[in-house]
């Protein structure tokens, strides 16, 4: 959320025209979203134009949510805008109650990404 003028913060239904639920009810919490084009010219919220940037790189709904601070509701809203508009994509995610689908391999990969981030993260606060 951001300040308005005053130093007061907009409700978070606002830049939604105050919808709570979006159309589409295939969006869920951990729905990918990703942003596949820019937009340019395009009259869009603030708050459209951040799920946007946040969504260069695929991301789900609550982590979107988190990131903005905002209800999960107003992400899938601001979400299904912008499928209208044809400027993201979605993916559900992958079924992983078979167990076929979580391999050795995917944890080791799992694992050795989270490490990664993990000593980014750190590296930028000296915390090693």
């Amino acid at each position: 959320m951001t300040a308005a003028s005053g130093g007061r913060r907009t409700r978070p239904y606002a830049g939604t025209g105050g919808r709570t639920q979006a159309p589409d009810a295939t969006l869920s919490i951990d729905t990918q979203i990703t942003a596949h084009t820019r937009h340019e010219g395009r009259l869009l919220s603030e708050q459209h134009q951040h799920v946007l940037e946040l969504a260069s790189e695929p991301r789900a709904v609550s982590e979107l949510a988190g990131l903005l601070q905002l209800p999960v509701g107003v992400i899938t809203v601001l979400v299904a805008d912008l499928q209208q508009h044809r400027l993201v994509t979605t993916q559900a995610p992958v079924d992983m109650t078979r167990n076929d689908n979580v391999t050795h391999r995917l944890m080791e990969r799992v694992h050795a990404a989270l490490q990664a981030q993990y000593e980014e993260e750190t590296r930028g606060t000296g915390a090693n």
